[in-house]
């Protein structure tokens, strides 16, 4: 028989030995792994929730040419100079080029959509009411990978096509109109005009249901006098919490464009998430800590009762590393075995709670930190069998037998 297998056979036999005492450290590795895994599975999934809910449905990055009016606001009247207009005030210049810009952000495979947009205001009736609106033109079929349109359709048919024209569920209400119904847009500059709705939505924000008409690119921009040029371009990116990087660096690619991230207008949400992920780690460190301390206290007494064997094979010509070793193969096997019944005892303990709750949550266990927290409990398993065995081997073997 090799040392290895001697080892190993010898862990074994240690673990073995006293039942009980092993049942016991196993079912306290896997309590405070279950807790960590249920404190990520909730804490990860309702981060995941609220961003969803927050930016699921909208441009995660929007990039737009806005610029100061600040060229405009000072004129000189009898030598002195006179503010004539908000310096502050923003304008929004259509983008020209925008066939080339959608091809180079297409080309990033950081993106997952990219959605050219003709936006501008202004006025609906029908019968005696009248409400401002934004009129949003874009691909339709496109723009349903940003707001997934076609499921929020609450009236008119859900296969939405091109050239329909959709209005929010809070305006339709306002007007008293829904789907096949006709009525009156009036545009900056153009004779008013009847358009028929055909689809009503509902996207969950407010604000959208309160002012948005949608409609074909080309016809907004017809109507608005854009020709072929755009207003804005909006974007959906695969890792969304990376947005503000990837804003970044395209607004250094395109100095004469602002690219905006939603971080930049979410930043109290932002803030929140990031505090609860301070909070979420801080009690996980806490918790993992106790595990290890835990661990290493029971270990610690373990070897140290094993003293007299440890003395006894010393005695035969074991030596004190190879000792060690068996100790820590004893600290790998209790570490694997209570992590992954704590892991399965975590995801059970979410389900659980879901269920009790009453509640839609997602359940999220990010890859990254599952590897982290299996790692660190093994590691911290096999490290607080191994140095206090370590220890107690460097001890006299023949002073270990004769007082035990």
């Amino acid at each position: 028989m090799n040392t290895i297998s001697f080892e190993w056979l010898l862990a074994r036999r240690f673990l073995t030995e006293n039942k009980g005492q092993t049942s016991i450290i196993v079912l306290g590795i896997a309590i405070g792994v279950a807790v960590m895994v249920f404190l990520t599975a909730l804490i990860d999934g309702l981060q995941a929730n609220l961003i969803q809910n927050t930016v699921g449905r909208s441009p995660h990055i929007v990039i737009s040419s806005e610029e100061n009016a600040a060229a405009d606001a000072l004129k000189t009247f009898d030598g002195e100079k006179v503010l004539l207009i908000d310096a502050s005030q923003k304008t929004m210049r259509p983008i020209v080029e925008w066939r080339s810009l959608t091809n180079s952000l297409t080309g990033d495979s950081r993106i997952e959509t990219v959605l050219p947009v003709v936006e501008g205001a202004g006025l609906i009736r029908h019968g005696q009411v009248n409400r401002s609106i934004l009129l949003k033109g874009f691909d339709i079929r496109n723009g349903d990978r940003i707001y997934d349109i076609s499921d929020s359709i609450i009236a008119g048919s859900q296969n939405v096509q091109e050239g329909a024209v959709l209005l929010g569920k809070d305006l339709a209400a306002d007007l008293g109109v829904s789907a096949g119904e006709p009525i009156q847009l009036e545009l900056s500059g153009r004779e008013p005009l009847t358009v028929m709705i055909d689809g009503v939505f509902d996207l969950g924000v407010s604000s959208i249901n309160q002012r948005w008409l949608i409609m074909d690119q080309r016809k907004a921009a017809a109507l608005l006098g854009k020709g072929d040029r755009i207003s804005t371009i909006e974007m959906q990116v695969y890792d969304v919490l990376e947005a503000e990087n990837l804003a970044r660096e395209w607004g250094t690619r395109l100095p004469d464009y602002q690219v905006k991230s939603w971080q930049e207008s979410n930043a109290s949400l932002l803030a929140a998430l990031r505090s609860q992920s301070s909070s979420s780690y801080t009690i996980q460190v806490f918790v993992l800590l106790a595990v290890i301390l835990g661990m290493a206290s029971v270990l610690a007494i373990s070897a140290v009762q094993k003293s007299k064997q440890i003395g006894i094979l010393k005695a035969i010509g074991i030596r004190t590393g190879s000792v060690s070793r068996v100790f820590l193969y004893q600290g790998l096997v209790l570490g694997v075995a209570g992590t992954g019944l704590g892991f399965t005892m975590g995801l059970l303990m979410s389900q659980l709670f879901v269920v009790l709750a009453e509640q839609e949550y997602t359940l999220l266990v990010k890859p990254a930190t599952a590897a982290i927290i299996i790692s660190a409990t093994v590691l911290a398993s096999a490290l607080s069998a191994y140095l206090p065995a370590r220890q107690v081997s460097k001890i006299d073997p023949i002073e270990v037998i004769r007082n035990g």
